[in-house]
């Protein structure tokens, strides 16, 4: 399997070591050994480390034979000891996916190997203080009185306007623009395309139905650890500000008009568009498509499926709802079913 990436070869024990504040690992068995690669179960090989939550992926691996496999901890009776690589027996394959591969396997944005720190192409504002630990690349532009924390990078192209906070260990991808005035918290990612701060949609009509312009001169503000992915639109507010709360993630294609509050820990899954001053609660999830209409409340651990269309302020308690209209999860299953069965039931009729 060819890659543009690989990884620094390190050895086995240094998993443990980076995982020991996290709680996860349960027992190593076997020898320390060195890692060359990090491979899928379905076609890692010798020196790989590879992940296995299932019979079915131990058995991958006796197959497959890497040097090193990160295993559900369940599944400790299942080995045999014969299986020529050490095991590293964790309480959740996923998270220590996770974790493992950011220490080891990820790629690292602040290098300055290609472009230098800050490449000679980019326009910073004499105002701007730049971190000797951060990274600005080819094109990029840097407005009056922008802060930028510790370690940050700013990609190719990238536009940050004035008066923008970046907290520390900010990446922002290739084209992203960051609008006037709008904060981001630690730790946040953006990826390319993504406006932060883009002109609210706000209009009034007169008698002929012209439209006329409002000023929408409030921000945006992200909590910690938000991750938005490509071509996303946040809309500045119209008054005070348009709020990402902490651990939000997003997937690409996905738009929050102004004023929307999105509690901490949400999911929003791709082309999710959500209206003026809606405010979702804590860990709600958004599948495809999901749409809400403005000046709604979404409580908290509501889960929104089936191209969900939340047209009112109907979603009084948490809960799993579906579809257009709005259900919850049961109604909607056995409604669709009846859908597919009408033209039967009609000839029956």
């Amino acid at each position: 399997m060819s890659s543009a990436f690989t990884i620094k070869p390190f050895q086995s024990e240094e998993i443990l070591a980076a995982l020991k504040s996290s709680g996860l690992v349960q027992e190593s068995v076997g020898n320390s050994v060195r890692i060359t690669g990090i491979a899928p179960i379905d076609d890692c090989g010798p020196g790989d480390l590879a992940f296995a939550d299932k019979d079915k992926f131990l058995e991958k691996a006796r197959e497959r034979k890497p040097a090193c496999l990160v295993l559900n901890k369940d599944l400790k009776e299942k080995l045999t000891g014969k299986e020529g690589f050490t095991v590293i027996l964790v309480k959740n394959v996923g998270l220590a996916h996770s974790w493992i591969r950011k220490q080891f396997g990820d790629v690292d944005f602040t290098s300055t190997e290609d472009w230098g720190r800050i490449h000679p192409s980019a326009i910073i504002h004499d105002s701007v203080k730049v971190p000797e630990s951060a990274v600005i690349g080819p094109g990029a532009i840097v407005g009056p009185r922008v802060k930028l924390g510790e370690r940050c990078v700013v990609m190719t192209g990238v536009v940050v306007e004035r008066d923008a906070v970046l907290g520390d260990d900010c990446v922002l991808h290739p084209g992203v623009v960051i609008g006037w005035g709008s904060i981001l918290g630690q730790r946040c990612i953006i990826r390319s395309g993504t406006i932060i701060g883009s002109e609210g949609f706000g209009f009034a009509q007169d008698e002929s139905r012209g439209h006329h312009r409002i000023p929408q001169t409030g921000i945006v503000r992200l909590g910690n650890d938000v991750v938005l992915g490509a071509n996303n639109c946040i809309d500045r507010a119209t008054y005070g500000e348009t709020l990402i709360q902490d651990n939000v993630i997003s997937d690409n294609l996905c738009h929050l008009a102004h004023n929307v509050d999105i509690g901490e820990k949400s999911i929003l899954v791709a082309m999710t568009g959500i209206a003026g001053s809606t405010k979702l609660g804590k860990r709600v999830i958004c599948s495809g498509q999901t749409g809400i209409l403005d000046h709604i409340t979404i409580p908290d651990d509501t889960v929104l499926l089936g191209r969900a269309a939340v047209l009112s302020d109907s979603v009084k308690k948490s809960g799993v709802y579906a579809g257009s209209p709005l259900q919850p999860i049961a109604d909607y299953q056995k409604n669709s079913v009846h859908i597919k069965n009408l033209d039967k039931m009609r000839k029956e009729v």
